[in-house]
């Protein structure tokens, strides 16, 4: 989240101007889905280049987006990719009567799953990783899947279980639940038209399902290693799952009206988070998981639990 206050008055002009017109604000929404080049944004959004070329500078001076030229057919393409979800603005300058509010974060490898179900195509693999026996789910056991960078299946699912800190056990003190991942489809090789339905279990309740609509690999991910050539996927999106009092969210849109005290925090001393694809889905299109070396973030699973 970008934090501003008053107190900085040119700071905060400069993010008000930057998402003062309609065409930079729907730049923003587009770029929700992923990156973008500006040839893309220009095509749906029907303005010039050339427009959608100056309002982006506009952006990534504001610190909304960062920019990337890499080499194309014709010369190079300028990739962009959202920085903030989130902007706060603090216009009073004087200190609110509030509670304290504390985050308690953690990261999990995505090799360190405690429990899945897959189907082929499926997979692992990893920079320290020598051998990999794709397409065999028994390979989901082996030792070698804790130093996993990349893992996907069509079909089935993966469980993590996440400590909790005994000071943050009851649910009457905790405000926001949230997990940050990189994720997309699974196709064979990579395909960017391909639909997936992942679905999202905290606690063994269904919080909701995201539909990802791609696996991608037009491009090699800013972190993903040599080995891992082009032809297969490569990067995915940025996803962030959320649970509150007023139900379950992704990306900051509503999924479902499952919230936080249908998941029974105060029961356990971990959290259980499982994500998958369901055979009932209308979209059966497998998961990527990307951890820390490998896609476009350079993060393993995060969990963001806010408390007072």
């Amino acid at each position: 989240m970008l934090e501003l206050s008053i107190q900085d008055p040119l700071a905060v002009s400069k993010i008000c101007h930057a998402l003062s017109t309609p065409l930079r604000l729907n730049i923003l929404k587009l770029l929700e889905n992923g990156t973008m080049s500006c040839l893309e944004l220009s095509k749906q959004l029907g303005y010039p280049l050339s427009t959608i070329s100056a309002n982006v500078k506009i952006l990534e001076e504001a610190g909304l987006i960062m920019t990337e030229l890499l080499p194309a057919k014709n010369g190079s393409k300028k990739l962009c990719s959202l920085i903030y979800l989130d902007i706060a603005i603090r216009l009073c300058t004087k200190a609110a009567p509030v509670q304290s509010r504390r985050t308690f974060e953690t990261q999990v490898p995505i090799g360190n799953y405690m429990n899945f179900e897959v189907s082929p195509s499926c997979g692992y693999v990893g920079r320290d990783i020598d051998v990999t026996d794709f397409d065999n789910p028994n390979a989901f056991v082996h030792p070698d899947r804790l130093k996993a960078q990349l893992l996907w299946f069509r079909k089935g699912f993966v469980e993590y279980r996440i400590p909790l800190e005994s000071s943050i056990q009851s649910t009457n003190e905790i405000s926001r639940l949230s997990f940050e991942l990189e994720l997309c489809s699974e196709a064979p090789g990579y395909n960017q038209k391909w639909k997936s339905d992942i679905t999202v279990w905290v606690n063994g309740t269904e919080i909701g399902t995201f539909l990802s609509p791609a696996d991608f690999g037009d491009r090699k991910g800013k972190f993903t290693p040599d080995f891992w050539e082009l032809g297969s996927t490569q990067y995915g999106l940025f996803t962030r799952f959320t649970i509150d009092a007023s139900g379950s969210y992704v990306n900051d849109v509503a999924m479902s009206e499952v919230c936080l005290k249908d998941l029974h925090l105060e029961e356990k001393n971990d959290i259980t988070l499982r994500i998958g694809v369901k055979d009932t889905s209308q979209h059966i299109g497998g998961v990527n998981l990307f951890g820390k070396g490998f896609g476009d973030y350079d993060e393993d699973i995060k969990m963001i639990i806010e408390y007072t």
